[in-house]
């Protein structure tokens, strides 16, 4: 199984993720990716960062999905990115044992988190619409969405390893 999340910056996936990994100390049985581990480009050079979005997710899919075919292993794998290119990601290599989550929370509290981390700059209006257009596309396609604002850190990283077991 493999647990792909999305979501805005603010929205809790890092702190999730670190709270899954201490749960997780000493499982062999998970691996857990976050997209930024990958070296990230120079945004003010880039001339097509949509494109270069959608060929780094293909790129993270084939990684992930090779790894739990390959070692036998569930993976959370967790990114700022579209859903579609996730969906066409695993639809290109032919992997259905997974789930994509939307993290999610309210504009006021993704803002509030972006100053606590010292980001502030990243709450503006293109980060909104990024909200609010990942929402609509977890609409559309179904997509469970985890509202990071109405549970504890804890007990969200908790859920996400239950619905791996």
């Amino acid at each position: 199984m493999i647990i792909a999340v999305t979501g805005a910056s603010g929205v809790g996936k890092t702190s999730v993720f670190r709270a899954i990994a201490q749960n997780l100390a000493g499982d062999k049985q998970i691996q857990v990716f976050h997209f930024d581990d990958m070296e990230l480009p120079d945004w003010s050079k880039l001339e097509d960062s949509k494109k270069w979005q959608e060929e780094a997710t293909f790129g993270w899919i084939n990684k992930i999905v090779n790894v739990a075919r390959s070692e036998n292993v569930h993976v959370l794998f967790e990114g700022s990115t579209e859903i579609k290119f996730y969906l066409q990601g695993f639809e290109h290599n032919h992997y259905a044992d997974y789930k994509i989550l939307l993290f999610d929370c309210a504009q006021e509290v993704m803002k509030s988190r972006l100053i606590q981390r010292g980001q502030p700059e990243l709450y503006h209006s293109d980060m909104i619409g990024w909200l609010n257009y990942l929402r609509n596309e977890a609409i559309r396609h179904n997509i469970e969405i985890v509202r990071t604002d109405q549970l504890a850190i804890p007990e969200i990283a908790e859920t996400i390893i239950k619905k791996v077991y």
